[in-house]
């Protein structure tokens, strides 16, 4: 189980602009590609995560929609599942604690699968603010949109995770952009750990 594997979404938000900065490596490390850019007339930067994992396309999707039931005490950092929807669409729920006097952050996500091949799955994501009721002294995130990537290809998964959003509030823009490189390698390393040991416990059984 994957757990908080959209804990990165708290600080990022992928849109569509005709006058796009281009890509720049910001860590290389562990298999794991993070790159960032720019966007015109925006304080936040945008980001790009890339890994290969051993595993095939259906553990890795498997391992992204896993998640522990939603509940009114969620702990922080953790990606909750709250139900499924028609059509290959799932909701999900993710609350941060952030240290005073910064107010902490929520994000209802709604997360849609793209069976594009057998070998290749787009997960779009975007926001689902009015799905949960907000929550006293949390700030709801309601701008994000993004999304997964998943190409299999000689027995291997490429993996690209594009994202990025306003998180509101009064948040510095280089703390932001600080985190958008800190979160998505995070996520990256648990997601080869889970695929490793399903992995590897599918061969054992």
């Amino acid at each position: 189980m994957l757990k908080g594997f959209l804990i990165s979404i708290i600080f990022s938000f992928s849109i569509i602009s005709n006058a796009q900065e281009n890509w720049v490596l910001k860590k290389d490390a562990n298999g794991i590609q993070i790159y960032t850019r720019a966007i015109p007339n925006i304080n936040f930067n945008e980001y790009k995560a890339v890994t290969s994992l051993n595993s095939s396309i259906d553990i890795v999707l498997k391992a992204l929609l896993e998640a522990p039931k939603y509940h009114e005490n969620c702990v922080s950092g953790v990606s909750y599942y709250v139900k499924p929807l028609k059509n290959n669409k799932h909701v999900f729920y993710v609350q941060k604690a952030l240290p005073w006097p910064i107010k902490d952050r929520d994000i209802v996500t709604l997360l849609t699968v793209e069976r594009i091949s057998s070998k290749k799955i787009k997960l779009v994501l975007e926001s689902f603010p009015e799905e949960i009721p907000e929550k006293n002294e949390t700030i709801r995130i309601k701008k994000l949109m993004g999304h997964w990537l998943l190409e299999e290809k000689e027995n291997k998964t490429i993996v690209t995770q594009q994202l990025f959003l306003d998180p509101e509030g009064n948040l510095p823009p280089f703390i932001v952009n600080n985190l958008i490189i800190k979160g998505p390698y995070k996520t990256f390393k648990e997601l080869q750990n889970v695929t490793k040991n399903t992995k590897t416990n599918e061969a054992q059984g």
